[in-house]
């Protein structure tokens, strides 16, 4: 047994709290349980307020503004059910075609619902070929036809007929068999997506768990050991999906895709934190110092890593916030508090759980995994070596080839990728509904462009000359058809011009239309006009603003991550170049994984091999949330071996020993670490949205690249090359505080020099 000896210095309140926890481990368990079990339940009774995630919205877009505007004039915004009705040979002129359509007409004005014990009618009208005589509304080979009916009430409240209207959509298939019949409006695609969402959350949790474990099972080999990181990682979502219930109802809805990704962050996170943890605790009883002992000195150091590296993610995912968006302020909620909860697990929780467990941490052995090992063998120890043997070659080779995989990025075009229906879940009719609408009407699904002119004098004749003139003009560009419709705001003071838009709305074509009807036609018409506002919205506008607004947003956000991290490590490190190397190799993973999304999904790299049919567009929030999260993910094993290898330095190691072993000590956790959140992530790229298979690649791919080509080759090569420069400090920074990571005072007395340390894979 070894005797300890500590050294007197004030310990840091990450120790502290992580001591005191342990001195009272069944308070402390108790009441984790009570408190994160309880904040669910509350939750669940209070219950989530989602809204949509497949549709592109932008908060202070022209296109946002002109729909308020509309609005505000006292137009109530409805939603609409388009159905599309299609005979093999049965021709739109033929009179029995019309007769078709017409009943179809006269049963859905048929339907009602309830509302305070009286039916009333589900829409307000329908609009067909026939009573419209709009002939954008047949197919050019003359076999189908739209529809389209105005659900009655506000927009936000049509999901509450989707039954009413789904019970008669099954009578009229039913009674047109022969016929294909398939329609869709915002509240059945919502409800549709929902059931997505909700199923491929329920098959991420059933096989993200079991893998989970298994991987912790060999890294630990042993049962308990095993199961403790899963039950943080289980217990800091159930506290997350409270609190965040919570949020939903007091402050804004959340996205859909939420709960997904907090699964995602929150499990990875958790249980890196508890690898970090437990491997430093079990290593220092391995060492024979005592159980309070370990303890302190595994939060001292793998502790207090944790500790930097959790408020680092958090600075990542903050970030988020200054894009003034909703989807990402509600993602950013999300992470960020299943983050914080998962570093307060990692302070009190587990220490708690050590204290009581002991060397019962180790219960339920496996034979051959986690064994034990010397500190300077196995695989990563060799590939380091000789890393440190070769730095400038295998880092160039290794820096090229990162590069590369980064190129796709040059011709990267973002935008919605729903556009691309072929990849939506089969069971979403709007993916029915639009696939036979690009059949017969191959010059493209029908869009709106939407124009609202507002002025206190409508009537003038200056106005309308100015109106007839930019309809005409705007009729003119390619693109748009049919004749234009004026929707007169209730007020009087406002009108919406809407045109007949062809394409999709990602195409460059339509966002050329866009761009030249605000920049050149409607300032040369309509706003020369005194005291006229006009502004353009629809589809293709929406995408368009969505695109501008998250890359208007890149540098700002990347300057905030950027800069709060590098004085995080500036002040963790006492050094100027670790920080700025540590960004370069972050950017450098970060670019790759980006890479390799637009190679996959937009270039179609291999989109057979995984399932899916390439898509034109990337997710035009995917660049700024995969730089964010994978900042921070990848500063986790910075910190992590940053650390371990400033630990071996103080203790009077040469910068190039302590590289070496400090890289060689961590590789079992950061590997097993690595390989729990490649499975975490890689189980998003089966899922049947295209947005989170998106996201799981390049999450996978990033996390993958920084586990083992920079933390095996760039870390230790850049270390090799700048050696005791690596911890330099300008003088005119001195002023700058200490903040170590590691907190000297747990240190005791070593193990002879010729016994060697052992640690485990």
């Amino acid at each position: 047994m070894l005797t300890t000896s500590k050294v007197q210095k004030k310990k840091p309140v990450t120790v502290k709290i992580a001591m005191w926890s342990a001195r009272h481990r069944w308070t402390v368990f108790g009441l984790w349980f009570l408190v994160t079990i309880g904040l669910m339940v509350g939750g669940q009774l209070l219950g989530n307020k989602t809204y949509d995630p497949t549709g592109v919205q932008s908060n202070q877009s022209e296109s946002t503004k002109a729909l308020a505007l509309f609005k505000e004039a006292g137009y109530e915004q409805r939603d609409t059910l388009y159905l599309v009705v299609n005979h093999p040979t049965i021709k739109v002129s033929d009179p029995a075609f019309k007769a078709t359509v017409e009943d179809i007409s006269a049963r859905l004005s048929a339907v009602t619902y309830n509302e305070n014990g009286q039916q009333k009618p589900v829409f307000l009208g329908v609009m067909n070929y026939y009573n419209s005589q709009n002939p954008a509304l047949a197919s050019a080979d003359g076999t189908a036809t739209h529809l389209m009916a105005t659900i009655s009430g506000k927009f936000e409240d049509a999901k509450n007929k989707t039954k009413d209207i789904s019970k008669a959509m099954d009578a009229i298939k039913a009674k047109y068999a022969d016929y294909t019949i398939v329609g869709f409006s915002n509240a059945s695609t919502n409800e549709q997506f929902l059931e997505i969402f909700s199923h491929s959350f329920e098959s991420s949790v059933k096989y993200t768990l079991p893998l989970t474990f298994a991987i912790l099972l060999i890294a630990f080999g042993a049962l308990v050991a095993a199961f403790v990181p899963l039950i943080l990682g289980i217990t800091a979502l159930l506290a997350t999906f409270g609190l965040m219930a919570i949020y939903s109802q007091l402050v804004n809805p959340l996205n859909m895709a939420t709960s997904h990704i907090v699964v995602m962050i929150g499990l990875a996170v958790a249980v890196d934190y508890s690898l970090f943890m437990i491997t430093r605790y079990r290593a220092e009883r391995r060492k024979g110092r005592e159980k309070m002992a370990a303890i302190e000195v595994a939060s001292s150091t793998a502790g207090r890593a944790v500790f930097f590296s959790g408020v680092t993610v958090i600075i990542s995912l903050t970030g988020l916030f200054l894009i003034n968006d909703d989807t990402f302020a509600s993602i950013a909620v999300g992470t960020i508090t299943v983050v914080l909860v998962s570093i307060i697990g990692s302070l009190t929780f587990l220490p708690a759980t050590m204290a009581i467990l002991g060397k019962g941490i180790n219960w339920g052995r496996i034979p051959y995994f986690g064994r034990e090992r010397a500190e300077d063998s196995g695989l990563w120890s060799h590939i380091v070596r000789t890393v440190m043997s070769k730095p400038i070659i295998l880092a160039s080779i290794v820096v090229i080839m990162l590069v590369g995989l980064a190129t796709p990025l040059l011709h990267m075009r973002l935008g919605d990728s729903s556009a691309s229906v072929e990849n939506l879940p089969k069971a979403i009719e709007y993916r029915q509904a639009t696939l036979l609408m690009q059949e017969k009407w191959p010059q493209g699904s029908v869009l709106y462009l939407d124009v609202v002119v507002k002025s206190d004098n409508l009537n003038s004749p200056e106005l309308k000359t100015a109106m007839e003139k930019f309809s005409a003009d705007t009729l003119k560009l390619k693109g748009l058809s049919g004749r234009v419709e004026t929707i007169p705001a209730p007020n009087g003071k406002a009108v919406m011009l809407r045109f007949i838009m062809g394409d999709d709305y990602n195409s460059q074509a339509n966002r050329d239309i866009v761009t030249k009807v605000r920049q050149e036609l409607a300032p040369a018409t309509l706003k020369a006009v005194s005291g006229t506002e006009v502004y353009v919205t629809g589809w293709a506008a929406e995408v368009l603003d969505v695109v501008n607004q998250y890359t208007a947003a890149l540098p700002w956000v990347f300057g905030f991550v950027l800069g709060l991290s590098f004085l995080l490590l500036l002040v963790a490190f006492h050094s100027i170049v670790i920080p700025i190397k540590a960004i370069l190799l972050n950017l450098l993973s970060t670019g790759a994984a980006c890479g390799a999304t637009v190679l996959v999904f937009q270039d179609g790299f291999l989109s057979k091999f995984i399932g899916f049919t390439k898509v034109p567009v990337i997710e035009p929030w995917l660049p700024l949330f995969l730089f964010t999260i994978l900042f921070g993910l990848s500063m986790d094993y910075h910190l992590f071996v940053l650390t371990r290898i400033k630990e071996e330095k103080d203790k009077g190691a040469t910068s190039n020993e302590a590289v070496a072993k400090g890289i060689s000590i961590t590789s079992g956790t950061i590997t097993s670490a690595a390989s729990i959140m490649v499975v975490v992530f890689g189980i998003f790229i089966t899922m049947e949205l295209m947005m989170l298979r998106q996201l799981g690649l390049g999450l996978a791919v990033a996390v993958f690249i920084d586990a083992t080509i920079i933390r095996s080759i760039l870390l230790p090569a850049s270390m090799k090359l700048l050696g005791d420069w690596n911890w330099y400090m300008p003088k005119f920074l001195g002023w700058i505080p200490r903040v170590t990571i590691e907190a000297e005072e747990a240190e005791v007395v070593e193990v002879k020099a010729e016994e060697r340390e052992l640690v485990t894979v």
